[in-house]
């Protein structure tokens, strides 16, 4: 099961980008949730399948399964940190990325 679910448009971000993903989402599940490594689960929407306001989507979804009644004030840090890094990696806004915590094991 992976711990980090992304959910990405096709071609949105670069191979580069992505190693740069994976290596700064596993820091900060380390830092923030004492986690040796973590699994990441990418999905990639292909084109024409998202959309936003009748355009094609540019939007992420980050989605990190915490441990089971995970503190509010921690999953908001985590959440922060997570928003904050994925727009510095891949230049995208706040309004392009969506970051959630999931309390247990993510579904896929």
């Amino acid at each position: 099961m992976a711990d980090y679910a992304c959910i990405v448009q096709a071609g949105q971000i670069s191979d580069a980008t992505r190693a740069e993903l994976v290596l700064g989402l596993e820091r900060i599940a380390a830092e923030m949730l004492d986690a040796p490594s973590s699994s990441i689960g990418w999905v990639f929407i292909a084109r024409g399948f998202g959309f936003s306001a009748g355009e094609p989507s540019t939007t992420s979804l980050v989605v990190r399964s915490v441990p089971i009644g995970f503190p509010d004030d921690r999953r908001q840090r985590l959440l922060t940190r997570i928003s904050d890094f994925w727009q510095q990696a891949t230049g995208c806004t706040a309004n392009e990325v969506v970051v959630t915590a999931l309390d247990g094991p993510l579904p896929i």
